[in-house]
C-alpha cells in the first residue's frame, strides 16, 4: 500500500507538470487568443500576430499554414512584430471562389498589410510563399523593406518545371 500511494502521488505530480507545459505551448495557426479573420477581396483571411518591433511578414508554402513556422515564430517574435497569414484557400483562410493565382495571393497580403496600417515590412517566404513574397515586392514595392525567399521559382509558370 505504501508503494501504491507513492506511485499515485508521483503520477499525479507528473500529470500536473505535463499540464503546465501543455498550457504554455502556443498552438500556432489555431491560436484563439491572437488569431483573427480579415474579410477582404472576396474571402476570409486568417492571420496571427506575435511580438513587437519592426514588422516581419512570414509566408508559408503551398498547402501549408501558419503552423508550418511553429519553430521559427518563438525566435522572431523576440525581435519583430511577426505577421503570419494562411494564404487564400489554405489553412483556415476559406475561399469559395473558383480561381487562384499567385498574383491574387500577393495582393491579398498587401490588403492585409493595408488593413493593419503597415506601410512596409521585412518579408520571409518559403516555396510558394517565396513566389508570393517576390510578387508582393514586384507588385507593391513600397511594402517590402527586405526580402528573403527560399524554394521559389524564378518564373512561377509552366516554364519552371521540366517537361
Amino acid at each position: 500500500m505504501k508503494y501504491f500511494k507513492k506511485f499515485i502521488l508521483s503520477t499525479a505530480a507528473s500529470v500536473l507538470v505535463l499540464l503546465a507545459f501543455a498550457q504554455d505551448k502556443v498552438e500556432y495557426g489555431n491560436n484563439k487568443q491572437t488569431g483573427k479573420f480579415l474579410n477582404q477581396r472576396g474571402f476570409n483571411m486568417y492571420y496571427e500576430i506575435y511580438g513587437e518591433g519592426q514588422p516581419l511578414l512570414i509566408i508559408h508554402g503551398n498547402g501549408g499554414s501558419i503552423n508550418d513556422f511553429s519553430n521559427q515564430i518563438p525566435f522572431f517574435e523576440k525581435h519583430y512584430k511577426v505577421i503570419l497569414a494562411d494564404s487564400r484557400a489554405q489553412g483556415k483562410s476559406v475561399d469559395t471562389g473558383d480561381s487562384l493565382s499567385y498574383e491574387m495571393m500577393a495582393d491579398d497580403l498587401n490588403g492585409l498589410l493595408e488593413a493593419l496600417h503597415i506601410d512596409s515590412c521585412f518579408v520571409i517566404g518559403w516555396s510558394d510563399g517565396g513566389i508570393n513574397g517576390l510578387l508582393l515586392a514586384i507588385r507593391h514595392p513600397n511594402k517590402v523593406k527586405k526580402l528573403a525567399v527560399t524554394g521559389a521559382n524564378l518564373s512561377p509558370d509552366t516554364t519552371a518545371v521540366d517537361p
